[in-house]
């Protein structure tokens, strides 16, 4: 290297996307685009693909739910997750606003478990499990034909009326969420600040209602009932969460809703406004996140102070992407398509955001593993569920999509071709220890682990330029070595991680600089860090 170069290593951005802080004073770890790589511990890891699953359901309509259903009797199969299944343990099924249809095995012509009205949302279901001395059951509510069972065998709509096995007291049809809190199944009625409930360990009878409407100082209706596990002090205790449309929460305490004495209300809250359908939170560990407009926060923050609390001290989870994940919310909150959901396979966490018109699907994705934010494109779902540990996804033309596995998006049902996955990284600006100097960039080499050659694409940006990469991407060879042949010490065998690096040639000139990659990696790769080359010039 000549002696008026210089060389330096910069780690690959561990800190995520990050559209909160300025251009000019972005920490080094942080990346202005990460899009289908996640923060990792050695570095950024490449994001897995999807394949079909389910096909062909009639009229190639939305699916808009995926419900699994896992009794207490049943076993996961042996073998690994990291192969893709053919069959989820248990049962699992799809709705569309026609039908819910069974979708345990990969099937191209899914099969009729149950119709619908096929009203606009009848297939927009919120589900849980519940488990009495009868069995376990599946519990659903449609947000237009109401209240659902599944005991194993069955699929049941639950009417009106007084006799066995229906209920009476409200319009099941009305019942649009069900939560399972401290052996009850609650239930939120459509268009109301009501809830209802069920004698214990009951999964139909007689409901008595319980308002939150006098609490609600802002208004609004109940969107969501959900639990949360904390330790207040006394021990660690299940709380019933209520939350209104207008983003007020309410915490309540207790077992028995009829008994004042012991079912009351602990703090009230203001979170932010809620979008539509029901699925925008979720449960992580023993707490409850929850997305607003305000951005995603866990209810033990929320509880702490509130929207201006989080505003300032939500480091831990978007505050990083707060502007845009926050323009988002607050231009689609009234779209269905919202929902969180984890997959910890993959150690994320999965904020689907509706699909607009003439636009690429896009979700914003949280490692669970560094509490650091990056995008995900072209994983086209509406809808997300958990499947004996896999992650599923509904598509708006009819299909259902085994999400995070394998190297390639798209492939079809057939299980043959799909395509390369394209990532781009943008680390933060750098000045590399000169800001006064300009420099005139020369090579990047960015360093990946993988068992194959990723193809990269490398652009060079500087003096906070913000245009997307220009350029071919090359798509990958894969690596293979032969015995007797291949040079000892130096080669790497078909499937075994190691050091995959290329030097490429870069040319600008700038005081500060970063470079725009775009990636497509034929297997799980990681990208630990990125070499600079370049010769210093004197201030101008």
């Amino acid at each position: 290297m000549p002696p008026n170069f210089k060389l330096e290593t910069i780690p690959a951005p561990t800190g995520g996307l990050n559209t909160r802080d300025g251009i000019a004073n972005m920490p080094p770890t942080d990346a202005i685009v990460l899009t289908n790589w996640i923060p990792d511990t050695y570095g950024i890891r490449s994001r897995k693909g999807w394949s079909e699953w389910a096909i062909n359901f009639p009229g190639a309509v939305p699916v808009r739910s995926v419900l699994p259903y896992f009794s207490a009797t049943q076993a996961f199969p042996a073998g690994t997750f990291l192969t893709a299944p053919t069959q989820v343990p248990g049962a699992m099924f799809a709705a569309t606003d026609t039908a819910i249809y069974t979708v345990t095995s990969r099937t191209n012509a899914p099969a009729v478990a149950l119709a619908l009205t096929g009203a606009a949302n009848a297939g927009l279901f919120n589900s849980t499990m519940f488990a009495n001395s009868a069995g376990s059951f599946l519990l659903a509510c449609s947000e237009a034909d109401g209240y659902f069972t599944y005991d194993g065998t069955t699929w049941l709509r639950r009417v009106a009326g007084a006799a066995a096995g229906e209920i009476n007291g409200v319009n099941p049809n009305n019942l649009v969420q069900v939560c399972a809190f401290k052996r009850r199944a609650w239930f939120v009625e459509r268009d109301t600040a009501r809830a209802w409930y069920l004698p214990a360990d009951a999964i139909a009878g007689t409901v008595v209602a319980f308002d939150f409407g006098p609490q609600f100082q802002r208004g609004g209706h109940l969107s969501f009932l959900a639990n949360w596990t904390i330790d207040a002090g006394e021990g660690i205790d299940d709380f019933l969460v209520a939350c209104s449309s207008n983003g007020e929460i309410l915490v309540y305490r207790g077992s028995d809703p009829a008994a004042a004495a012991t079912f009351a209300i602990v703090g009230r809250w203001l979170a932010g406004q809620v979008p539509v359908g029901r699925r925008a939170h979720c449960q992580y560990g023993g707490d409850l996140l929850v997305l607003t407009t305000e951005g995603l926060a866990p209810l033990s923050m929320i509880t702490r102070g509130g929207s201006t609390l989080l505003t300032v001290q939500n480091k831990e989870y978007s505050s990083k992407i707060a502007p845009t994940m926050g323009f988002d919310v607050r231009t689609k909150f009234t779209q269905a398509g919202w929902q969180l959901a984890i997959s910890v396979f993959e150690r994320i966490l999965v904020v689907t955001v509706p699909i607009a018109v003439g636009q690429p699907a896009m979700q914003y994705v949280l490692s669970l593993t560094t509490n650091n934010w990056c995008t995900f494109l072209n994983v086209p779902v509406i809808c997300m569920g958990i499947a004996g540990g896999y992650m599923f996804g509904g598509t708006s033309n009819g299909r259902l999509l085994l999400m995070f596995n394998g190297s390639l998006d798209g492939v079809p049902f057939a299980g043959t071709g799909g395509t390369p996955i394209v990532g781009e990284v943008k680390p933060a600006y750098n000045y590399f220890n000169s800001a006064t100097a300009v420099k005139h960039f020369k090579m990047v080499r960015p360093w990946f682990l993988s068992a194959e050659s990723p193809g990269v694409f490398v652009d060079m940006s500087v003096n906070f330029e913000t245009a997307a990469p220009q350029g071919v991407l090359t798509f990958p060879v894969t690596v293979t070595s032969n015995w007797d042949s291949a040079l000892w010490d130096s080669a790497i065998w078909g499937g075994a991680v190691g050091p995959q690096t290329e030097w490429a040639g870069v040319a600008a000139v700038g005081f500060s600089g970063t470079c725009s990659m775009l990636t497509a990696c034929p297997s799980e790769t990681t990208l630990t860090a990125i070499d600079y080359m370049f010769s210093l010039g004197g201030p101008l």
